[in-house]
């Protein structure tokens, strides 16, 4: 693993392509990416003294109606600012996913099971059972799946223009059971939304979505992984499949 891809691993936000319903702001201080629900801020190198004033920017770049997380890596400055952040109102993630790992591959993973069938999301129907089947993985609250609803026709439209994310489906006996996203870069490739249905877990459907991810990969010239998982779901899986570790990443969410 080269230095690109490990710093592509610990700031994903700087790297990846983006299409036009997400705006992004980055600076040698900060990166704040933005979609239509959410936000993001990471790669923080800032003063001490300069963490108020930064915190004061970011509440005026991202409108209050958006979940706003900050994401804590290693190289992040001051090295306290955590706990400065909790000081100033910030709160663990009402997801839960206050510690993450994040993980790199270079080496090709295993293939899924020949009963799981994977395919590309190119239409608006297909978009709405992936959006329907991570909203279900991830125990989504009723008031972000309605927010987000207003904003899927939009989403795919800009997702197509763009190329990115791109997302892959996977099929269990016929029926909608997984999902997994990439988001492109100059570097690899990005892994979100990786997700399967309780009644499917167990049968290889993830280890599929991420071989799909790895050849698509593959096929674009950029053969490597990134991704960041939760320690007690998606990080044992990943590691199986031969990803290394990069780094942990803390988080914490803006309830304005």
């Amino acid at each position: 693993m080269n230095d690109a891809l490990r710093e592509f691993a610990q700031n994903p936000d700087r790297y990846t392509w983006i299409s036009s319903d997400v705006e992004r702001f980055m600076d040698e201080r900060v990166c704040v990416i933005q979609g239509n629900t959410w936000a993001g801020v990471s790669g923080v190198r800032v003063a001490a003294d300069e963490v108020e004033a930064l915190l004061a920017e970011v509440r005026e770049r991202v409108p209050p109606g958006k979940s706003l997380v900050w994401w804590l890596g290693p190289d992040t400055k001051p090295l306290d600012l955590h706990d400065r952040l909790r000081a100033l109102g910030l709160q663990e993630p009402q997801d839960r996913g206050s510690l993450l790992h994040a993980l790199a591959c270079v080496e090709e993973p295993p293939p899924g099971p020949d009963d799981v069938q994977i395919t590309r999301v190119e239409t608006f129907e297909d978009h709405v059972a992936a959006t329907e089947v991570v909203w279900e993985s991830f125990a989504t609250r009723p008031e972000r799946r309605a927010e987000q609803s207003k904003h899927l026709h939009a989403e795919f439209e800009a997702t197509r223009d763009a190329g990115v994310p791109v997302t892959f489906l996977a099929h269990v006996d016929g029926r909608p059971a997984g999902v997994g996203r990439s988001i492109y870069s100059d570097r690899g490739v990005f892994l979100i939304a990786g997700s399967v249905l309780e009644w499917a877990r167990g049968r290889g459907a993830y280890r599929a979505l991420v071989r799909a991810r790895w050849d698509d990969a593959v096929a674009r010239g950029t053969p490597a992984l990134a991704t960041e998982a939760l320690p007690g779901t998606s990080y044992p899986i990943l590691k199986r499949l031969g990803f290394v570790d990069v780094c942990t990443i803390r988080r914490l969410e803006d309830m304005r």
